[in-house]
């Protein structure tokens, strides 16, 4: 395997970019006729956001989600106007103008939001293109019942503003699109629970009702048939069928990782697009009883070798995996002993057939799994690709051979 690029860093993130595409490729043929949505938020996954997003836009992709203003306007001006973004998570004091006249696409979950995105708007001489969000039972973001039937009495009022006042008659309804509807499950990633149903009926319900208030609208608010109809993320867009929505937006699974407990990556034709490597800097052979790192919350059986291995907490690895983690050299696994420190880890290699200099794959293919990873350190694979830190580079790679499986 060989990079592209890197500044040196003891740590590397390799991003496999065939991979990423590949897994793009099997996600939308599974969504067919409903479209994939990219979910790039919080540095692409932490896969590295100026590496994901130009590769998926190469292949093809022209939809993407973040959470934040300002992740969606790096986005734009990374892939340039070709491309619709969409953000939901802001907060009231959020300026909203440069995401409007950019032409980022909000979420909307406060009825609040609706004048402040039209008063962005009115200042940038700009549409705000906005998704009204439902809180269909998740209990996050979102309108919640009685909220959604004030911000769809607040689009009437829009719509009768011209009426009431001619002379006021740009500052309402044609400076305010509604383009989408949307909400986010809670349990899909568990088939037999019966809240994913409920709150799909909760979700049809506000679409009817939202369709009917542009349909009255005949158009000044926004087409109810071009309407972008998403609910679905990961979990939903492998377990569902028939699949809700006219997109969906899917996150982790693009990475090549399971979103479900009983289904690998492999079990889904997926392939990991992040291996975390790093290497042995340092090898010492120490006496039975000697501990390791700090606390010496492990002490040597027996006469040993142990092995120190950058990567630590400062790098995004979790110390709560500390003596239950492993990782990989030269294709055998080694545990991890000891407290993991801020930089750096020690792992004993006993004697193993290891040297000063070989590379370590703390996860990804040749080694564990994220999903391991997440199993060690009592959090999900989400979480362990997600905080791998600023200061690991983020290396673009050429396609790594994985054992098995496949994308078929």
């Amino acid at each position: 395997m060989t990079s592209t690029d890197t500044s040196g860093a003891l740590v590397r993130a390799e991003i496999d970019v065939a991979a990423l595409q590949a897994n793009a490729t099997v996600l939308a043929k599974r969504l067919t006729p409903a479209r994939l949505k990219c979910v790039v938020k919080a540095n692409a996954y932490g896969h590295g956001i100026d590496i994901v997003a130009p590769a998926l836009f190469a292949a093809g992709w022209r939809d993407f989600c973040v959470a934040t203003v300002s992740e969606a306007l790096h986005l734009r001006e990374l892939l340039g106007d070709e491309v619709t973004i969409t953000a939901w998570l802001y907060g009231p004091t959020t300026d909203l103008d440069a995401a409007v006249a950019a032409g980022i696409e909000l979420g909307v979950s406060t009825v609040d939001s609706l004048d402040r995105a039209r008063d962005a708007a009115h200042r940038t001489n700009s549409t705000a293109r906005l998704h009204l969000k439902v809180d269909t039972g998740l209990g996050r973001n979102g309108l919640a019942p009685a909220d959604w039937k004030c911000a769809l009495e607040k689009l009437r009022d829009l719509d009768a503003g011209p009426e009431a006042d001619e002379a006021d008659a740009s500052a309402v309804a044609p400076d305010l699109e509604i383009v989408g509807i949307m909400s986010h499950y809670a349990v899909a990633d568990e088939p037999e629970r019966v809240e994913t149903a409920q709150q799909t009926h909760v979700f049809d319900s506000a679409y009817r009702e939202l369709t009917a208030v542009l349909d009255e609208a005949q158009g000044r608010l926004g087409e109810s048939r071009r309407l972008e109809v998403h609910i679905a993320n990961s979990p939903a867009a492998l377990t569902l069928s028939p699949f809700p929505g006219t997109s969906a937006r899917v996150g982790l699974s693009l990475y090549g990782l399971s979103p479900l407990e009983d289904q690998t990556a492999q079990d889904l034709g997926l392939v990991p697009v992040m291996r975390l490597v790093s290497q042995i800097v340092n090898l010492k052979d120490v006496p039975s009883g000697h501990g390791a790192s700090y606390g010496l919350t492990f002490t040597a059986a027996a006469d040993t070798r142990f092995a120190l291995v950058p990567g630590g907490y400062g790098d995004g690895l979790a110390r709560s995996a500390s003596n239950r983690a492993e990782v990989s050299i030269r294709g055998t696994r080694y545990p991890v002993i000891g407290r993991i420190a801020m930089d750096q880890m020690i792992v004993e290699v006993g004697a193993g057939e290891v040297a000063i200099g070989d590379e370590v794959v703390i996860f990804g293919p040749d080694g564990p799994s994220a999903a391991e990873w997440g199993t060690w350190a009592d959090t999900i694979n989400y979480e362990i690709v997600t905080r791998i830190s600023e200061r690991v580079d983020r290396v673009e790679v050429e396609p790594h051979p994985v054992d098995g499986g496949g994308l078929g």
